[in-house]
């Protein structure tokens, strides 16, 4: 008696063996030819295109370099004159790509710098003031106009010290210097220097036009021949001056450290690897990371000054493409391969494939509950699994009700875990958005016709927060803010919204309990309960019929609402799943089983209850069950001050702790507007060693942040004997240190997305201040 697994192990290798065999060779010789083949003409090719690129880039600054020699020569500019100048030499550098800077420096120390700073360019004029020198800046516009000026004021600097001015002023026409930290920006950068000399021999001045190794940077990160190319520009010694695309350099901090280092074993192994191999120029292919790449160095020459060398590698993967020969050998040895498999899977089946079939019919039949007669074989792993099977049988039903249990723990952490990621970063932009918003405001005049407009887009984003709040609710992660608020209200006012969304076919009756004592509850959780359950209602009764919404009071005080339709009703297989994540008795595609479950987590959250039931006439009920709150106190509205007229934080030390850099940066301006004094830190890293070197009046920190969170901040301040009022923001519930926040008289815990009212009112009153 044979084996299944000699009896496949031996016809199995005979044919995967041969084929496999087979196809390797010839592949691998095909892929090897293609490649070698395409690896040099794209490599020469991609530093032929970056090298054309550079040039062109580079060149325009040596043209302009080349046009304000000649006006300067003939008089036609002159930096002693900056507003003529400006004038003329603006739209000129309107068109540079690369141009980060231009200085127009006189040998008498007067000089002129035209800087780019935020996609305008701004001047900088400077005279000699006795023994030192002074400057002003002004404002341009596109026409090379002044718009705004600033006053003079002293300053330590003399142009003719620096290295581009030396270096013109050493040379007899326009040149490229090697790269240096500008004074400016102190980034890494290379100048072209032009020298403007008189009728004579003696310099006039120097012009000298700026480029950001930064900005060359991206520029090649785009003319990449693939996307996993890695391009680089070294100078003469051998130093890094265009970065590769790799995540090391994604930020502009990562690159700015990188610039001008000299390459070694550990940095850029593999372009130092390419450089020491081929020092002249050339190419190779070698292995990097497990990956074999193809490199190619290129000496860059033609422009003064400068002496580059390129370097490209391309992993061969990216230069393979697609090869029309080599994939019809593949379909050709595929077709043979099928065709030898078909031969042998016939013989098998004759020997394999009955029993396999009955023992099939035996899994069915015992998945169904049934238990067939014995399997009769030759081959013992047939018998084995007929036993095996048949034992099985005995714990299917345990298994399956634990299979169930898994599932709905998995299904409630997946929606849990999607919850709060998506709500921690939407509350981010949201709380950005809402103080943007306040910040428009505070730019407008009384009256203005955009204010409406303001006040809807605020309504919007406190709908979009409230259904954030409902996420986190249904995930546990945070509880809605309750008040006390009319539910009678509430459902009149959500009736009137109904009415439009179900249509013209399904009529709408309220029944509402007089004096029925008010809940605690988030008004706007509370219409999503209502909105959900009657779009369920609609979806139900598609031809048409009657919802009603029922409020009462129970024997036990508690306040009740009933939504109930006049549909089929719920089957009663689905009444005790209706509640659970992603089930849906709806068809394919128009539901997603997470509408019922939202409900059910806001209505926990209110310490409720719902239920739902088929009532004996027909139809489909849900019943929830809220505690009674009696009736509220006026606790009069939010104070709305303007930032500017907000007189409560004059001179308040404020440390704002926020990775997200939208959100930090607007909360910085409103505090600002408000007269505070604002210490921004990106992470409560930062914001620690910020702490220990300052002295603040309040902090106000997010919680979710890398390196070190809000909550790890607040202790670090603490256990340093310090109690200054601290705001903790989040966009989460912090239920497990929440109890110990609030035994802390000086912490107070605020919700993601706020309003900057709400905000301005909290500090005030912890600083002990009122308006």
């Amino acid at each position: 008696m044979m084996s299944i697994r000699r009896l496949l192990l031996r016809d199995l290798l005979i044919l995967a063996g041969g084929v496999t065999a087979l196809i390797l060779g010839v592949s691998w010789w095909q892929q090897r030819q293609a490649l070698r083949q395409q690896a040099d003409l794209r490599a020469a090719e991609s530093l032929r295109h970056l090298d054309r690129m550079l040039k062109a880039d580079l060149g325009q600054a040596q043209a302009l370099g080349a046009i304000l020699q000649s006006w300067w020569t003939t008089e036609a500019l002159d930096p002693a004159d900056a507003e003529r100048t400006a004038r003329l030499v603006t739209p000129l550098l309107a068109g540079q790509r690369g141009v980060t800077s231009l200085n127009l420096a006189r040998s008498d120390e007067h000089s002129l710098l035209f800087l780019k700073l935020g996609g305008a360019w701004s001047l900088r004029e400077l005279r000699p003031a006795g023994t030192s020198a002074e400057v002003r800046w002004m404002r341009l516009d596109a026409g090379g106009h002044i718009l705004s000026q600033e006053p003079w004021t002293p300053m330590a600097y003399d142009p003719r010290t620096r290295p581009w001015y030396l270096a013109a002023a050493a040379g007899g026409s326009g040149a490229w210097t090697e790269a240096y930290a500008f004074y400016t920006t102190h980034d890494p950068g290379i100048t072209y220097t032009v020298p403007v000399r008189g009728p004579g021999p003696d310099l006039r001045g120097v012009a000298a036009l700026d480029f950001l190794l930064d900005d060359l940077t991206q520029a090649v990160w785009e003319a990449q021949p693939t996307p996993r190319s890695r391009c680089l520009v070294v100078d003469e010694q051998d130093r890094a001056l265009i970065l590769p695309k790799d995540p090391a350099f994604a930020t502009p901090e990562a690159r700015r450290q990188a610039f001008l280092r000299p390459l070694g074993t550990s940095f850029l192994a593999l372009h130092h690897r390419l450089l020491q191999a081929l020092p002249q120029g050339g190419d190779q292919t070698l292995s990097f990371e497990g990956s074999p790449m193809v490199g190619r160095v290129q000496v860059f020459e033609g422009l003064p000054g400068v002496q580059w060398r390129l370097v490209l590698a391309i992993p061969e993967e990216d230069l393979m493409g697609s090869a029309f020969r080599r994939v019809l050998g593949l379909v050709a040895l595929a077709l043979v391969s099928l065709g030898l498999a078909v031969w042998r899977i016939r013989r098998l089946a004759v020997q394999v494939a009955t029993p396999m079939a009955r023992l099939g019919d035996l899994a069915e039949a015992l998945g169904q509950g049934a238990l067939p007669p014995p399997i009769e074989s030759d081959l013992r792993e047939v018998l084995s699994l007929d036993r095996a099977l048949r034992r099985a049988q005995e714990s299917l039903v345990d298994q399956g009700r634990l299979q169930r249990q898994l599932e709905h723990s998995q299904r409630m952490e997946t929606v849990g875990t999607l919850a709060g990621g998506i709500a921690h970063d939407v509350n981010n932009q949201l709380a950005a958005i809402l103080g943007q918003l306040h910040l428009c405001r505070e730019l407008l005049p009384e009256g203005h016709s955009v204010m409406d407009r303001l006040d809807r887009a605020e309504e919007a984003t406190r709908r979009c927060a409230q259904t954030t709040k409902a996420l986190l609710s249904f995930s546990h992660q945070s509880r809605p803010e309750l008040r006390r608020l009319d539910l009678n209200a509430l459902v009149g006012e959500t009736g009137a919204i109904l009415d439009r969304l179900l249509g013209g076919r399904i009529r709408l009756v309220l029944e509402l309990a007089p004096d029925l004592p008010w809940v605690q509850g988030d008004g706007v959780q509370l219409e999503q309960v209502l909105m959900n359950l009657a779009v369920n209602a609609r979806d139900a009764m598609p031809e048409g019929g009657t919802l009603s919404l029922r409020t009462r009071q129970n024997v036990a005080g508690e306040v009740c609402l009933e939504v109930q339709d006049t549909g089929p009703g719920i089957p009663d297989s689905a009444l005790p799943h209706i509640f659970e994540p992603f089930f849906t008795t709806k068809e394919l595609g128009k539901g997603t089983g997470l509408g019922l479950a939202m409900v059910f987590g806001i209505v926990k959250a209110h310490q409720g209850r719902i239920q739902a039931e088929n009532p004996p006439e027909g139809g489909a009920r849900f019943r929830i069950t809220l505690p009674p709150a009696g009736r509220p106190h006026d606790s009069g509205p939010l104070r709305k001050t303007g930032l500017r007229a907000e007189t409560r934080l004059v001179g308040v030390r404020v440390l704002v702790v926020e990775d997200e850099a939208l959100l930090r940066d607007m909360l910085a301006d409103a505090l600002t507007l408000a007269r505070a004094q604002v210490t921004p830190a990106q992470d409560g890293a930062v914001a620690w060693r910020a702490w220990q070197a300052g002295d603040f009046d309040l902090v106000l920190s997010d919680h979710r942040m890398p390196d070190c969170t809000g909550y790890e901040l607040l202790q670090r301040i603490r256990a340093a004997g310090s109690d200054v009022p601290f705001i903790l923001v989040s966009g989460q519930g912090l239920d497990a240190v929440e109890k110990e926040l609030a035994r802390d008289p000086r912490t107070r815990l605020l919700p993601k997305p706020f309003e900057m009212p709400r905000l301005l009112a909290l500090m005030a009153e912890m600083l002990g201040r009122k308006g």
